[in-house]
């Protein structure tokens, strides 16, 4: 599972081993036992990854075969957008995305969001 964690400073992406549904559940019990709101919802996200990037991975090819959809931006980026679900606490920006793909594409995303964090001198 793929989960994307949407702050007032940025995004965090990660990967983890269990079910969506599994992970879902546990949340929402928590939720419900602390007495709070959960608003859930499917929903897209989308990554901004640099083209260079995409170009240089299988992401492409695989991306043919699930919910990930590849838009480009300008000749600089290519937007990756996810089908999945949405979880806020209310109404405010800031919530968990989290999506269930191949663990092949997961893992790739992963390593492209984590190159595109790291300072241009860093990059290959």
């Amino acid at each position: 599972m793929l989960k994307i964690t949407y702050l007032e400073s940025g995004l965090y992406l990660e990967q983890l081993p269990e079910p969506m549904e599994d992970w879902l559940a546990l949340r929402m019990v928590l939720t419900l036992r602390m007495g709070q709101r959960l608003v859930v919802e499917p929903s897209t996200a989308s990554l901004l990854i640099p083209a260079a990037l995409i170009t240089r991975s299988r992401l492409a090819r695989l991306a043919h075969t699930t919910d990930v959809t590849l838009s480009p931006v300008d000749d600089a980026d290519v937007e990756v957008v996810l089908s999945g679900v949405w979880l806020a606490s209310g109404g405010n920006e800031e919530g968990v995305f989290v999506a269930m793909l191949h663990p092949a594409i997961e893992q790739m995303l992963l390593q492209l969001w984590q190159e595109a964090q790291l300072p241009t001198s860093m990059k290959r």
